[in-house]
């Protein structure tokens, strides 16, 4: 590529998305790296977290007015893909991953709550090895020298 400013490389192939997970139905997934979580970052909501990970794979439907798409959204190998918390029980297990931990995040069950809508219920799966500890991304963390 002789110049990386043509304007040529702008084009809708070149447009980015937000890589924001939507838990749309109930076995939405993802699975891949813990790379980092950012906290009290205001929204219309309010202040939430927003945990990153490195995908290694999984999918999910994506929300559009609340209603779930019937196509889901592939999640790819190496995508940085963001999942926004709110919730004590979520955050408090989301903040004690580290970077460069596995971890599969899934969006496991709906129940009815007392607020008049369904609470999206999200199980964090965080495995470990035979000694306790919990299984790394060693690949991960030489690459990106442990962040």
């Amino acid at each position: 590529m002789s110049d990386i400013f043509d304007e040529k490389n702008f084009d809708e192939k070149s447009e980015m998305s937000s890589l924001t997970v939507d838990w749309g139905k109930v076995g939405d997934y993802v699975q891949g790296t813990f790379v980092r979580a950012r906290h009290n970052i205001k929204t219309q909501f309010g202040e939430n977290s927003i945990y990153e990970l490195e995908a290694d794979k999984g999918s999910f439907h994506k929300l559009t007015k609340k209603v779930p798409a019937d196509v889901p959204t592939a999640i790819n190998k190496g995508e940085i893909w963001s999942i926004w918390g709110r919730n004590d029980l979520f955050d408090g297990q989301m903040n004690s991953l580290r970077p460069g931990q596995v971890v599969k995040i899934v969006f496991a069950e709906e129940k009815s709550s007392t607020m008049g809508n369904d609470a999206k219920i999200i199980k964090i799966y965080a495995p470990k090895n035979n000694d306790g500890t919990p299984i790394m991304n060693q690949e991960f963390l030489e690459r990106t020298g442990g962040i």
